[in-house]
C-alpha cells in the first residue's frame, strides 16, 4: 500500500522516503490523502466538541466524544462545518 503525504509548501514523500533532519523542517504541517486502505484499523483523531479544528478543508474525518447532543460521534467536514455522522447500533 502506497501511503503519499502532501504538505506544507508542496513537498510530496511516499512510503519508504527517508526523511532528514534537513527536510524535516519544511515539511509544515501535513495533509496524508489515503487512496485506498485495507486490512487495518484505523484511528481517528479524537475531540471535544469545543475543541475541534478548522473543518478547511473539506473531506477530514475525526471522532467527537461528545458531537452528538453530548453523545460520541464520528463527524466529517464539508469545508465551512463538521458534519455528524450517525452511528448505528452496538454490535453484539
Amino acid at each position: 500500500m502506497a501511503i503519499t503525504a502532501t504538505v506544507t509548501p508542496g513537498f510530496t514523500y511516499e512510503t519508504g522516503v527517508d526523511i532528514t533532519s534537513t527536510n524535516l523542517n519544511q515539511l509544515g504541517k501535513p495533509t496524508v490523502t489515503i487512496n485506498e486502505l485495507s486490512g487495518t484499523i484505523v484511528t481517528l483523531k479524537s475531540y471535544a466538541a469545543e475543541g475541534v479544528p478548522s473543518a478547511s478543508p473539506a473531506g477530514q474525518m475525526i471522532y467527537v466524544t461528545d458531537g452528538n447532543a453530548g453523545a460520541a460521534t464520528v463527524a466529517v467536514s464539508d469545508g465551512s462545518n463538521w458534519k455528524v455522522v450517525a452511528l448505528g447500533a452496538t454490535i453484539g
